[in-house]
């Protein structure tokens, strides 16, 4: 186990019963979150309540779970019903740790809270109990959804329970908190066949969509992982490359869901890279008004971005991913093996959104880069499950805290401003997206550095390590001055002005609006003969 467990759910759910189970059979250390906040604050919970108030209990309580995760050691934490209520509490504990949720019906729940009539429950006392507790599911519906499984207590023993809780504990999956579009993804060799039957609900119909490089490599195990399915299956070959991601080539998706007969209890599997699995997801939000759809990215770039957070679309004329939707998929499976059978510039290419993750939210991650710069080259499985997963949790963290992009999610763009208007200058074919994403990072470290908020030694270090992976980093004048020109296009303008993204420190982005006539004016000075 890497992380701890953290087992959540409403009051009389059996979180504590089922806790020492699982702590017995891992052989780790139990802790009750009430107990432990009894131990801190020297009073009862029901001394607290009535003393100090409930927003002092949760106070307390927010504390106590913060100590024990930073002691970054598995072991099994019980929590009260109310401890992930708030929503940041909840995405720290999502990302630190494996979230459970105990479920159980309101009179199973009734039932228990009469049996157990020693137990402290504040939250029910001189009030009609059955309403109390009606009000109090409802309430917490989406914050106990937001978790890496749910299990009902119903109909199980206690120790059934725990198995079940310990089976998705050793899974340590990345989950991405979406209310009740939450979902996992699953990282690691040989995923697609071992994960791809457990992940998948039950459908009417699947429609899986490839491209013809990727068909003849992975699509065989989709089959395999489907294969317990009795519903009709269908397969889509799409054109591969950027420049076929557009509104018509969907009408091949469209067409094929048609003829399938696909409808709302239908699912749709994209298999693929980034563009593959943009698509996906845009036709699936899209069919028949929105059907559920399962990521299976098979590139270094659509797993460490594309993978996470439910951006969907294509292209539109020269304006990227410019028609599209939000639209999260119910789960992402990374298989590493595909890695192996990447173009050598494609794979290298990818290591630029890499870069960006670290620069913007994992210092660790950036070290490990440059410590293991030899063996990411070589594609060691290991080695890139652990780059993959460290990306996939910065990632997940930002988008379940804004899945919109209405404020940290910008930080993502990093790169992307100047890039995007590289990439289309060059009509999405003399570059990669994760070349031109390389040469954005260069210019947006270099723009940070002439406006004071990005250090010289973070541009050099950052520029020794690009050299290292052998990303590309030499921005040319005349190419920068075309791609200055289409930033009037790019999605985050606002009037005369663009969002752009800064590094202020390693693992520290920020975004300041910037005139669109002072960033034409300070793009030419980027380029390699201006330095």
């Amino acid at each position: 186990m890497k992380r701890p467990l953290l087992l959540s759910g409403f009051m009389a759910t059996g979180k504590s019963t089922v806790g020492k189970i699982v702590a017995k059979l891992a052989e780790c250390d139990f802790y009750d979150l009430d107990a432990e906040v009894v131990k801190a604050a020297g009073l009862s919970i029901q001394e607290i309540f009535s003393q100090q108030g409930e927003e002092t209990f949760r106070q307390l309580e927010s504390q106590t779970l913060t100590q024990l995760l930073e002691a970054s050691k598995p072991c099994v934490i019980s929590l009260g019903g109310g401890a992930l209520l708030d929503r940041f509490v909840r995405i720290e504990a999502l990302s630190k740790a494996v979230v459970v949720t105990l479920e159980a019906s309101e009179e199973v729940i009734l039932r228990r809270a009469a049996e157990d009539s020693g137990a402290e429950r504040p939250l029910l006392a001189d009030q009609c109990q059955q309403l109390r507790v009606k009000q109090l599911l409802s309430s917490r519906r989406l914050a106990y959804r937001e978790s890496h499984a749910q299990i009902s207590t119903d109909l199980l023993e206690p120790h059934q329970v725990a198995l079940e809780a310990l089976q998705v504990w050793e899974r340590d999956e990345i989950a991405v908190a979406a209310g009740d579009a939450s979902y996992c993804v699953s990282i690691g060799a040989g995923k697609i066949r071992s994960e791809l039957e457990r992940m998948t609900p039950p459908a009417s119909g699947f429609l899986v969509v490839t491209d013809q490089n990727v068909e003849p490599l992975y699509a065989e195990r989709v089959e395999y992982g489907l294969r317990e399915f009795k519903a009709p299956k269908a397969r889509v070959v799409l054109t591969p490359g950027e420049e076929h991601k557009h509104l018509e080539a969907l009408s091949a998706v469209f067409d094929c869901a048609f003829d399938a007969r696909l409808d709302r209890k239908g699912l749709m599997l994209g298999l693929g890279g980034g563009v593959t699995t943009d698509m996906t997801g845009f036709a699936a939000a899209s069919w028949v008004r929105g059907i559920r759809w399962i990521g299976l990215p098979t590139t270094l770039l659509s797993m460490v971005d594309a993978s996470t957070g439910g951006k969907t679309g294509v292209d539109f004329k020269t304006a990227k991913n410019s028609v599209g939707a939000f639209w999260q998929p119910v789960g992402v499976i990374c298989d590493v093996e595909t890695l192996l059978t990447e173009t050598e510039r494609a794979y290298t290419g990818a290591m630029s959104e890499v870069i960006k993750t670290a620069l913007i939210g994992d210092p660790g991650l950036f070290e490990l880069l440059e410590e293991k710069f030899d063996k990411i080259l070589a594609r060691d499985l290991t080695v890139m499950t652990e780059v993959v997963e460290r990306c996939v949790r910065v990632k997940a963290r930002v988008v379940s805290l804004d899945e919109r992009e209405g404020s940290v999610r910008a930080h993502l763009n990093l790169g992307h401003t100047i890039g995007h208007a590289l990439e289309s200058s060059g009509g999405y074919s003399a570059l990669t997206h994760g070349e031109a994403v390389s040469l954005g990072l260069v210019a947006a470290l270099r723009l940070g550095v002439k406006l004071g908020h990005t250090s010289p030694d973070l541009l050099e270090r950052s520029l020794h390590l690009m050299k290292r992976l052998k990303l590309p980093i030499g921005l040319e004048r005349p190419k920068l001055e075309v791609a200055t020109a289409l930033l009037g296009l790019d999605k985050k303008r606002a009037g005369a002005e663009v969002r752009f993204v800064f590094v202020k420190e390693l693992g520290s982005a920020f975004t300041e609006m910037v005139p669109l006539k002072k960033l034409e004016g300070l793009t030419p000075l980027l380029a390699d003969d201006e330095q």
